[in-house]
């Protein structure tokens, strides 16, 4: 063997393995400080997550509402499937909202304004009975129940979701036509309270937090505010949405019985969850997964795995919710599972990493 050769052997042997340790040590160990800033993370959080969210459901709650109008207009079964379609639409937008459910929406009562269920499908119809008039004024004055999402759900849909538009009568549409524009106004109110371009809008009091908000003393705060809300989702369609209907075996209790798309906000509220995690809608940000990856490889993805693993346990599910709480319980455990999984990990391993790492 050419002595030469020897020497190179060993030489190579050790520079392989310091650089194979260096490697390791990167991946998972904590190099100290993030590359990534809290101060990017509650700015692309607040562009491309909450008003890109609330952009989108502003202009959906918009189109919802000339579907409505167009089809009292000129009724037709057409026309019903195209305010279906927009209902769903809408619908999406908002539950992918439901992981930041902090600020003006929760304190200008939007959430509850908008989303408030179950509805008693006779309350309902008590209501089209009487002599109200379906003005603005009544709609601000009804109680939550019998205002938002679901009852227009269940005017569009019917009691078990097959209703025709013949089905309809002057006061349905006079009712419709009012929950539509309701739905309308709220959705852009919520996008002008955090549209930059508005007076007193909340996205400065997220963005300038620990320097000019008057909401968060520090960026630590908001981004505990954020990963609160994360955990706040998880807890509600764990051991609210899914809980209760299935704990009682009571299809009456679902979210949205009416267009049987109870699963679908399930699975949109997780969605959420990782919209805000990854720091995504319509285009791509630095999030909190980026700090975290800074810092732990590990916890990174054990939180994605979660997320994904809430979602596919959801989408297991293959009978409509209020359907799969009888045929398939089993189905519907899993997923509560799943899901409580994910809030255990941003409550017990997140949100001590971001109490300990956030520093400004």
């Amino acid at each position: 063997m050419n002595p030469f050769m020897k020497t190179r052997i060993p030489l190579l042997i050790f520079f392989i393995t310091l650089f194979h340790f260096s490697c390791k040590k990167d991946n998972t160990t904590d190099p100290g400080t993030s590359p990534v800033s809290s101060e990017k993370i509650l700015s692309d959080f607040s562009y491309k997550v909450a008003l890109a969210t609330y952009a989108d459901l502003s202009s959906k709650g918009a189109a919802l509402d000339q579907s409505v109008s167009d089809f009292i207009a000129a009724p037709s079964q057409q026309g019903l499937e195209t305010c279906r379609a927009g209902w769903k639409n809408m619908r999406a937008a908002w539950e992918q909202s439901e992981g930041f459910l902090f600020g003006p929406v929760s304190f200008l009562d939007i959430d509850p304004s908008i989303d408030t269920w179950p509805v008693s499908f006779t309350s309902l119809d008590s209501l089209l009975s009487s002599p109200v008039t379906f003005d603005q004024t009544t709609m601000n004055q009804l109680e939550f129940s019998l205002k938002g999402f679901h009852p227009l759900e269940y005017l569009l849909f019917g009691q078990n979701g097959n209703r025709l538009y013949t089905d309809f009568t002057q006061r349905d549409f006079e009712y419709a036509r009012a929950l539509s524009i309701y739905l309308k106004d709220l959705s852009a109110q919520v996008y002008a309270s955090w549209d930059p371009n508005q007076p007193g809008n909340y996205l400065v009091q997220v963005t300038e937090a620990g320097t000019g908000s008057g909401v968060y003393s520090s960026r630590k705060a908001a981004v505990m505010e954020i990963v609160n809300a994360m955990i706040s989702i998880c807890d509600e369609v764990a051991n609210g949405k899914i809980e209760e209907p299935l704990i009682n075996q009571d299809p009456s209790l679902e979210e949205s019985p009416f267009a049987k798309n109870s699963l679908t906000d399930f699975i949109d509220n997780m969605k959420s969850v990782e919209n805000i995690y990854l720091c995504r809608y319509s285009e791509d940000g630095t999030g909190l997964n980026d700090f975290v990856r800074s810092f732990n490889i590990s916890l990174d993805n054990s939180i994605r795995q979660k997320i994904t693993a809430a979602i596919t346990a959801l989408q297991n599910i293959s009978l409509p919710f209020g359907e799969a709480i009888i045929q398939q319980p089993i189905q519907v455990q899993q997923a509560q599972i799943a899901i409580n999984d994910l809030r255990s990990a941003l409550e017990n391993d997140l949100m001590p990493f971001i109490q300990a790492k956030v520093t400004d």
